[in-house]
């Protein structure tokens, strides 16, 4: 199908070259031999050249000097599609499906019959709309209350389709046109229909449209100006098509077309001024709507990457329990006390309740009770005004203000003083609370989530901690067991830290060794969760090769602790050395073998009736 080149400006606009598939290459330049010359000194001697290749035609600069431009972007090579504006030097061209040439290929024609030449309005000139709406003129009159209307719906929108269908509606009220068509540009630079009465299938891009986001001006077109000098009327009277551009932060984000028949009369200067003011709104609330979007897809992203590195990890009966008890709790707004050793991930089961809560998409804010003497505490949690004590030179927020409808994690709350306590209290059952050195009071939605490696009951006993905070505090409480009672837990954690660990550090595949699976599982880790993390980091950094050994991980007495592999023994030997470890770590206490076993309390006894008589057998 042929094609044609049509120029938009310079000293013959509307002239054009058709271009047929079964020709010979077009050239553009600035000499007088090439097929299309350009009278323009920005223009290289062979600045591009067009050509098609069997499918498209395509485009290619010949390393000009000033480059070749095509909506917009510099390219080096491009397949042309239909309504692609072209820009050599400072000549613009459209690249048009456009059959009405006839056999012409090759020569220049002019295209009196299908091109308007338009005049682009200076709007450098002319005061922005906004400042003439307090002159009280029946246009300004009529279109506040539509630009008011459409900035209140606009900003309420959460979809692009919405957006652009509130911005046809209002072009339809304030200036009436025939046909409304909005296009945006897409990352190809490519004008993309996005509603309105766009073309058809294999119709070409409007020229205006395209001229508003190439030039950035917006555009009243003469009915019928064949002239270029041809302009409108100093009052703007005359006018059918109206092609204003969408502004962006970073650039056009497209353009919207009005069109109207000349049985209803021409488009005035008001009309354009109106669609401009509803373009640059549609532009602001677009822009505000990508950013939205943006940052929601990066928040989602940022919740996946912190829920993988901070998920809790295990499938011991214990963890199981655990697991349900976080479940349970995250669908309601009770206050919940989590126990547990240091190092056994009190914060993980603290973020994993929030994540899981319908407080998910508000803020997660943590507080380290034990990092704060008393007053340096209260002003943490509950803010303090300027001047409130030395060194106060400014009002700060404190963090239950900053976890307003979310949650805030005190940690290692049973170092929490007797003044903090009681103000504690008081929010915890619904009063206001004052910053520090202020009067103001502050009513704030959050929930409470406390932890503690102390035993708060014998606290309370001796009068270091509220009872009653303790109660209330005490809502739901889930306790964390050591890591050391959690049986094949940790192997299966240190698996996955290891691959954590590999991955952020780069490290070729890793696994651990046998005698390392060994003392992990043997050995009694008073650091808990931390200790083992610890441990493995340490085997990634230091490691040389692709297998994790027990002198990697620095265990203390590992050595030791992997003697019994070095002697052959029977399965069954080994099975019972691995029960007899496992009631030492468990001071004797069968329950808790049982549990870490996962056997029954028959099975334990048989067991150890066959290792009493292994060792007689082998004494």
């Amino acid at each position: 199908m042929k094609h044609a080149l049509i120029l938009l400006n310079g000293p013959t606009p509307g002239a054009g070259l058709t271009l047929d598939p079964s020709c010979d290459e077009v050239t553009i330049g600035r000499e007088s031999s090439r097929t299309l010359p350009i009278d323009d000194q920005l223009c290289s001697r062979l600045h591009a050249r067009i050509w098609h290749n069997g499918t498209e035609w395509k485009l290619a600069d010949c390393n000009s000097r000033n480059g070749t431009f095509v909506n917009s972007l510099r390219v080096e090579q491009v397949g042309l599609r239909a309504g692609d504006l072209i820009r050599v030097g400072e000549r613009l061209m459209a690249f048009r499906q456009d059959p009405s040439l006839g056999d012409a290929a090759g020569e220049p024609v002019r295209l009196e019959s299908s091109t308007c030449v338009v005049r682009v309005a200076e709007p450098d000139k002319r005061r922005p709309f906004s400042s003439r709406l307090s002159e009280g003129s029946p246009a300004a009159i009529r279109a506040a209350p539509i630009l008011c209307r459409l900035s209140e719906q606009l900003h309420t929108q959460d979809s692009r389709d919405d957006l652009i269908r509130l911005t046809i509606d209002a072009l339809n009220e304030g200036i009436r046109p025939d046909s409304i068509a909005v296009w945006l540009v897409g990352v190809d630079g490519r004008l993309r229909p996005a509603g309105g009465t766009p073309p058809g299938p294999g119709e070409d891009v409007p020229v205006f449209a395209s001229l508003a986001v190439e030039n950035n001006e917006a555009m009243l077109v003469q009915q019928g100006q064949q002239d270029a000098t041809a302009s409108t009327t100093a009052d703007g009277s005359a006018g059918m098509v109206i092609g204003v551009p969408i502004p962006g932060r970073s650039g056009r984000r497209g353009a919207v077309e009005c069109l109207r028949r000349v049985l209803h009369g021409p488009f005035t200067q008001d009309d354009l001024d109106l669609a401009i003011a509803i373009a640059c709104h549609a532009g602001v609330a677009l822009q505000n709507l990508e950013y939205r979007e943006q940052l929601e897809q990066a928040n989602q992203q940022l919740r996946m990457t912190v829920n993988d590195q901070h998920r809790l990890v295990g499938n011991s009966p214990s963890m199981r329990q655990l697991f349900d008890t976080v479940g349970r709790v995250a669908r309601v707004n009770s206050t919940v006390l989590i126990r547990g050793e240091s190092g056994t991930g009190k914060e993980l089961v603290a973020r994993s309740i929030h994540e899981a809560s319908p407080r998910c998409a508000g803020p997660y804010v943590t507080v380290n009770c034990a990092a704060y003497n008393e007053t340096l505490l209260e002003s943490e949690l509950f803010g303090h005004e300027k001047g409130a004590f030395t060194g106060a030179d400014h009002r700060r927020i404190g963090q239950f203000e900053r976890a307003h409808r979310g949650t805030l994690f005190l940690d290692e709350i049973g170092e929490m003083s007797p003044a903090c306590q009681a103000r504690l209290l008081r929010i915890l059952e619904g009063h206001p609370f004052e910053r520090v050195g202020g009067s103001e009071s502050l009513h704030v939605d959050v929930r409470i989530v406390a932890a503690t490696h102390r035993n708060l009951r014998q606290l309370v006993k001796e009068d270091s901690f509220r009872e009653d905070l303790y109660f209330r505090l005490r809502v739901i409480e889930a306790a964390i067991p050591p890591l050391r009672e959690r049986g094949e837990d940790v192997v299966e954690l240190a698996v996955h830290f290891l691959e954590q660990l590999r991955a952020q550090t780069g490290r070729g595949p890793l696994r651990l060794s046998e005698s390392a699976r060994w003392a992990i599982t043997n050995y009694p880790w008073p650091g808990n969760v931390r200790e083992l993390r610890n441990a493995i980091e340490r085997s990634v950094v230091l490691g040389e090769g692709d297998e994790v050994l027990v002198s990697d991980l620095a265990i203390p007495n590992s050595d030791s602790a992997t003697l019994p592999l070095l002697r052959p023994m029977s399965l069954a030997e080994a099975e019972l050395r691995h029960i007899l470890n496992v009631l030492d770590m468990v001071q004797g206490n069968k329950s808790k073998a049982c549990k870490l076993l996962g056997i029954g309390r028959g099975t334990l006894y048989k067991k150890l009736e066959e290792a009493t008589a292994l060792k007689l057998a082998q004494a």
